[in-house]
């Protein structure tokens, strides 16, 4: 600054470059002398510069390093998305051990809780796709079905069902503000119909009727000549047999279908009736929700599948292709579902976002296993028998069908067969031949498990009926049911995907036209006490708050689906049952009939 007030203004200027050449000149002497004072240095000290002599800005290695930094820059550039991902998963697992590591015996109840939500979390997305899949059939291998305490039988009066049961609907609601008459748990209904048009909805815990509602006088030509339309517009429900019901997944909505050719929505919370949908031209005989969601599939004998946009109340669209009445559907999560198609002996997966159809067809070649009656359609080398293939045992009318998982379905014929089919094969991967017999005929109000062979032109002895009425499947698991007339409900376990053996019979007479699982809590017992302690009863000392006390408490938490917090109890379930609607007629027709047989609603505790 002093130098440019004292420099004379007169004096001529340098321009810019040699201003620039100037400078430069005067760095490299500087560097010079620098270089050559350090060489002094380093002579006069005796020592070499590789083992202790001090490096000088100009003598560092820059490039190296700037070199290195570069390579790593480089290196993000070229990681991936997912690679990213999975970098910061480890390093975030990583701290989470670090962190982990707390007193001995310490327990935080808030983490158990999270970690409670995030594995159910986690089933639920694997249950969305279709890939969760619970083992649990091994667990009622050793059951004592034959126990008549573990059957339940919600009686009811002469004014109820009158005639044969012929569906059953679990509805679990998701409102909570209602309770039952044991107000700790959950409300849970059965829903049950019968041909006489009518609805019962039952109290799970207690076994009591909710509501009934009756059904109207069926409009023959008789009555409709004498009273016109009056009673048909004064009635709000169905006419005549109800063959279908469904309820969705929120517990929020009731469907029901039957032969009067209408599909009817109720309230579950309030019982009232909502709207009607006539858009079928033959009997209803198949619902199902999706799961999760309340689009509602409708299959009729009309041989067409109808969607309906339950929370809109309107109609989507009509899927076509069955060349015979559709008798049955299933659905899970994902936007397809599952049909039978009676007599043109195939089931058929509706895909719904892509408009086709995969057909699967009964029936056909097959070889049978060395252990016998059992009939694998495979490629082999030994055929049907001539007196099975005669009968039409592998094949017949596919009446009903029941999905294990997105991948997985099981069919029934009434023939008695029962096939084990994947989505991704035209043909069944299994079949079960006779699976309830050959139709032995039900004598003296039971019947025995031994099956007698059939006689010589493949007819059932006593004209019984041996076909599969009813199936059901514990969803994403290894375990389903049939039921037939042949006096027992029963129960297999699949085997690797591959094949099912029978791991257990229910004694049950009559027609076993409906089934159902569900989990729920344990049901008290009508002795059982329902009071709770008083705050003054102090003959129980309270547990200590021990590091050990609260880990019992968190275990016994996490076994019991209970928040460790101490909160309202979560939904996990610890006890299976199973609901069967029971008839003494086939619920299709009147083609046999069980007199000694009351027509009721048994709720089986498997365990």
């Amino acid at each position: 600054m002093d130098d440019f007030f004292m420099a004379d203004p007169d004096a001529p200027r340098l321009s810019q470059k040699k201003r620039k050449r100037q400078q430069a000149a005067v760095g490299k002497e500087q560097k010079a002398k620098t270089r050559a004072s350090s060489k002094r240095d380093d002579a006069g000290s005796g020592s070499d510069h590789e083992v202790g002599g001090a490096e000088t800005v100009d003598d560092m290695d820059l490039v190296g390093d700037r070199n290195v930094a570069e390579e790593s820059d480089s290196e993000a550039e070229r990681e991936t998305a997912a690679q990213k991902r999975l970098r910061l998963a480890k390093r975030y697992l990583a701290k989470v051990r670090e962190e982990a590591g707390g007193e001995e015996g310490e327990v935080d109840a808030a983490d158990l809780d999270r970690d409670i939500i995030a594995d159910r979390l986690r089933d639920e997305a694997l249950e969305a796709v279709g890939r969760l899949h619970h083992a649990i059939a091994d667990k009622y291998t050793d059951v004592d079905f034959a126990d008549p305490s573990r059957v339940r039988t919600f009686k009811h009066g002469q004014t109820l069902h009158s005639l044969a049961i012929t569906c059953l609907a679990i509805a679990s609601p998701a409102d909570t503000s209602r309770t039952t008459d044991l107000s700790s748990r959950k409300p849970l209904y059965v829903y049950s119909a019968s041909k006489d048009a009518s609805i019962v909805k039952w109290d799970f815990w207690t076994g009591k009727r909710v509501h009934f509602t009756p059904g109207g006088l069926k409009p023959t030509k008789k009555l409709t000549a004498a009273y016109g339309s009056r009673i048909a517009a004064a009635h709000k429900g169905h006419s005549d047999h109800i063959l279908s019901l469904a309820v969705s997944s929120d517990g929020q909505f009731l469907a029901t279908g039957g032969r009067d050719k209408a599909i009817n929505i109720w309230s579950v919370a309030d019982d009232k009736h909502l709207t009607v949908f006539k858009q079928h031209r033959d009997a209803v005989a198949g619902l199902a929700f999706r799961k999760g969601q309340n689009q509602l599939y409708s299959a009729s004998l009309d041989r067409t599948i109808k969607l309906w946009n339950i929370d809109e109340m309107s109609y989507v669209e009509t899927l076509y292709g069955h060349q015979d009445q559709i008798t049955c559907i299933d659905t899970l999560a994902r936007e397809r579902c599952i049909t039978s198609g009676s007599r043109d002996r195939t089931c058929r997966l509706w895909k719904i976002i892509e408009e086709s159809q995969l057909i699967f067809r009964g029936g056909g070649s097959g070889t049978h296993e060395s252990a016998g009656e059992d009939l694998v359609v495979m490629d082999g080398v030994k055929k049907v028998p001539k007196l099975d293939k005669q009968a039409g045992l592998a094949g017949g009318s596919l009446d009903v069908v029941a999905m294990l998982d997105e991948e997985y379905f099981v069919s029934g014929s009434d023939t008695g067969a029962i096939s084990l089919w994947n989505i991704n094969r035209k043909k069944p991967m299994f079949t079960k031949l006779r699976a309830h017999g050959p139709g032995s005929k039900l004598t003296h109000g039971h019947s025995t498990p031994e099956n007698p062979a059939p006689t010589a032109d493949g007819a059932f002895p006593e004209g019984g009926c041996g076909g599969i009425t009813s199936l059901a499947a514990v969803k994403y698991s290894d375990m389903f049911a049939s039921g037939s007339a042949d006096g027992y409900i029963r129960l297999w376990k699949v085997d690797n995907k591959k094949k099912f053996h029978l791991i257990g019979s229910i004694p049950m007479a009559g027609f076993i036209n409906s089934l159902a699982f569900l989990e729920a809590a344990t049901v008290p017992s009508p002795d059982a006490s329902l009071a709770t302690p008083t705050p003054g009863n102090t003959s129980t000392p309270a547990p200590r708050n021990t590091a050990e006390a609260r880990l019992a408490r968190a275990k016994a938490a996490l076994a019991s689906g209970a928040p460790v917090d101490g909160s309202a109890p979560t939904s996990k379930k610890d006890l299976l049952y199973l609901v069967a609607g029971v008839g003494q007629e086939h619920r299709l027709g009147r083609w046999w009939r069980y007199k000694g047989v009351r027509n009721a609603v048994k709720v089986v505790t498997l365990g």
